[in-house]
C-alpha cells in the first residue's frame, strides 16, 4: 500500500503556469504546511455526518481500504508502518466486515453522507487487485460519480490486474468503471531485483506491465509507477534516470519516488518495517538538488500536505513526483488543527474514520445504515 495518496498531477494540456520554487518549503517540508496559506484547497467545509457537524479539509481524499491481505511482504510496507507508528501491530487492529450486504450498505451510506464534499476516492490496501470485492467496489464508486465519489484512483502492486474477475480481466473493470488513475507499486526496474525487494513471486515482469499499461490507457485510465527510494536499490540520480527510462519503455508518463516515511521513535512499536526504513532510508532533499542541475529536468510545482511534502518535475514526456512523509508530523498537525478532518478512510470493518486506525476518529455510519439490505 502506498500512502499518502498524492493526487496525480495534471496532464501537460491541463497544467497551470509554473509557480516559483519556495526553498523554505523544501527545507521544512510538511512542517511548513499552512492550511489557509499553502494547501491546495486553502479552506475547510462543514457537512453533516449522521447528525454531527464535521469540519473537513475541502480537498480531503476518501480511501477505500481493501480487506484483502497483501500477497507481498515489502520491508517498507506502509500498511504495517501506520499502526506501528502508534504502538499497535497491524494484525491486532485490522478487523473485517465479511458480510457483503452490510459492507456495501455502509459504503453506500458513506458516499451519500460525503456527497456535499464530493471527495476524490482512492482504493488501496492490503492488495485490491486480489480482492474479490473490487469489481463491485468499482461499480459502486462509478454509480456515485460526482455525488460523493469524484476522480478515482486504484493503488496496487499489479499482481492481479490481468486475472479474470466476474468474466473479464480486472484491468478492464478498472478502465471501464471510469477509474482515472492506476497507481502500480514497483520498487526497481529490474524484474528480479523488484521481486526481491517486494518479496513476492507474483510481481508482473516488464512484458506483463507493458500489456497492463496499454490496456489501461486504451480505456482512458492513466498509469503511474510508484517507487520507494531505498539504499542499494534506487538511491541516486543515475538510478532515478534508469527508472524513468524503464517507465517510458512500458508506456508510463507519470512516476512518483517516495522517501521512506519518518516516524516518532518514542511512540513507534519497532517492527521489520521501521527497522528497514531507518537502515535504508534515502534522503530526498540532496537527490532533488542533484536532479535540479540537469537541463532536461524542469521544476513544475510544490504540493504541501499536513504530513507530506511533494515536488513535481518534468523529464522529457514524464511527470516526475517526489514525496516525503512524516507520521510524527501527522500527529503534531492533528493536535494543532484539532477538530479539522484531513482525510477519510472507509475501513475493512465498514466504518468511516478520520485516521488509518479503525479504533480512532470513528465517524460512522450508524449501525442501522450499515445493516440495511
Amino acid at each position: 500500500m502506498n500512502a499518502p495518496d498524492v493526487p496525480f498531477v495534471a496532464s501537460r494540456s491541463e497544467a497551470p503556469a509554473v509557480p516559483r520554487f519556495v526553498p523554505e518549503w523544501r527545507d521544512r517540508q510538511s512542517a511548513a504546511f499552512d492550511l489557509a496559506a499553502n494547501s491546495t484547497a486553502r479552506k475547510t467545509v462543514t457537512i453533516d455526518l449522521w447528525g454531527q457537524a464535521a469540519t473537513i479539509y475541502a480537498n480531503a481524499n476518501l480511501s477505500i481500504y481493501s480487506a484483502q491481505p497483501c500477497n507481498a511482504r515489502c520491508a517498507f510496507c506502509v500498511e504495517e508502518l501506520r499502526p506501528a507508528s502508534r504502538g499497535v501491530a497491524l494484525d491486532v487492529q485490522k478487523t473485517i466486515e465479511h458480510d457483503d450486504t452490510r459492507y456495501f450498505a455502509a459504503m453506500q451510506a458513506v458516499l451519500e453522507a460525503l456527497r456535499p464534499l464530493n471527495p476524490s476516492v482512492s482504493v488501496t490496501g492490503g492488495e485490491p487487485s486480489q480482492d474479490a470485492r473490487l469489481p463491485r467496489i468499482l461499480r459502486t464508486l462509478r454509480a456515485a460519480d460526482g455525488q460523493g465519489a469524484r476522480k478515482r484512483t486504484v493503488t496496487t502492486n499489479g499482481s492481479g490486474l490481468l486475472d479474470m474477475r466476474e468474466g473479464r480481466p480486472l484491468i478492464d473493470w478498472i478502465a471501464d468503471t471510469g477509474v482515472a488513475h492506476l497507481n502500480i507499486s514497483r520498487a526497481h526496474w529490474d524484474d528480479r531485483v523488484n521481486a526481491k525487494l517486494m518479496r513476492y513471486r507474483d510481481s508482473p515482469d516488464e512484458t506483463a506491465l507493458r500489456a497492463m499499461v496499454a490496456r489501461a490507457r486504451r480505456g482512458g485510465t492513466r498509469v503511474r509507477l510508484s517507487c520507494v527510494l531505498v539504499a542499494n536499490a534506487v538511491d541516486d540520480a543515475t538510478d532515478v534516470m534508469a527508472y524513468l527510462d524503464f517507465a517510458a519503455r512500458v508506456g508510463v508518463d507519470n512516476v512518483i519516488f517516495r522517501q521512506l516515511m519518518l516516524t516518532d521513535p518514542s511512540t513507534t512499536q519497532a517492527n521489520f518495517v521501521t527497522r528497514f526504513s531507518d537502515r535504508r532510508r534515502v534522503a530526498m532533499t540532496p537527490l532533488l538538488a542533484e536532479l535540479a542541475r540537469r537541463a532536461d529536468f524542469t521544476f513544475q510545482r510544490q504540493v504541501m500536505g499536513y504530513y507530506y511534502y511533494v515536488e513535481v518535475w518534468r523529464y522529457r514526456d514524464i511527470d516526475v513526483v517526489f514525496e516525503g512523509a512524516d507520521l510524527a508530523q501527522l500527529e503534531r498537525a492533528k493536535r494543532n488543527m484539532r477538530g479539522v478532518i484531513q482525510e477519510l478512510i472507509f475501513h475493512p470493518n465498514a466504518r468511516l474514520a478520520s485516521t488509518w486506525q479503525p479504533w480512532d476518529g470513528i465517524l460512522g455510519p450508524p449501525v442501522t445504515a450499515r445493516s440495511a439490505p
